[in-house]
């Protein structure tokens, strides 16, 4: 009786011991998890440049390798919960994580503004023509405020080309009080473009004729593009033309 009450006993330590661990890890796991999701940008100014947008062919900072680092894909899953509506694969909506970085496939800039502010700039891979993305990261917010403003071509029948500006927000966005650092990438970013011999073409001039903002929520909301002083550039770009 004693030695099956000493084993009983072994086997019942064993147990506990086995379900200790497997509680141990689940535990681990989610906070691996949870630290997957953070919206802690801080480390990307770690892949930006100071200094002026190249417009030579090579960009300044590390865009593309931040573009593909898993820490950059999971802040933008975390950060951007609404559904875009402008970009099709296979007659699928693409999520909006997914058509960021393919508006970033072909890497431009990643610059440092402040020692705080990151934009990141790129187009897509053959179709630098039309569609470009640029993305601005406050870094100095904890959870960091991102802004996606994508270009995407509305009409093509005719030149000036009409383009349509897409502003995708993590939080709440008043288009009465827009950051001014955002907007004075936004706009540097498109000069920057626009220039004769950027990356070796002729420059990526827009006539935008509609500018939406969406929310986190989903809510969107149509503006005039003179919202973003956006009402002065005009288009000399040829459709499905691009690097």
């Amino acid at each position: 009786m004693i030695v099956r009450r000493f084993i009983f006993g072994v086997l019942l330590a064993a147990t506990a011991a086995v379900i200790t661990a497997g509680v141990l890890a689940q535990a681990t796991h989610r906070q691996t998890a949870t630290s997957n999701t953070s919206r802690d940008a801080a480390w990307v100014r770690a892949f930006a440049a100071t200094g002026q947008l190249s417009t030579t062919g090579v960009g300044i900072g590390r865009e593309n390798q931040l573009n593909w680092d898993p820490r950059f894909t999971s802040l933008l899953a975390a950060s951007f919960p609404q559904k875009q509506w402008f970009w099709y694969d296979h007659w699928k909506l693409t999520p909006l994580p997914a058509v960021m970085q393919l508006f970033m496939g072909v890497p431009g800039n990643a610059v440092l503004d402040d020692g705080r502010f990151v934009t990141l700039d790129g187009c897509v891979p053959h179709d630098c023509g039309t569609n470009r993305g640029m993305l601005w990261i406050d870094t100095g917010t904890d959870p960091a405020v991102l802004i996606f403003a994508g270009i995407n071509t509305i009409s093509s029948n005719s030149s000036p080309f009409k383009s349509h500006l897409w502003v995708y927000t993590s939080e709440k966005l008043n288009w009465q009080k827009v950051p001014p650092s955002f907007l004075f990438s936004l706009n540097r970013w498109l000069a920057t473009i626009g220039e004769n011999g950027y990356f070796g073409t002729d420059g990526y001039r827009y006539d935008f004729s509609l500018a939406t903002i969406v929310q986190p929520n989903g809510v969107m909301t149509d503006l005039g593009p003179n919202v973003f002083g956006l009402d002065v550039t005009e288009s000399h770009t040829t459709p499905g033309a691009g690097l």
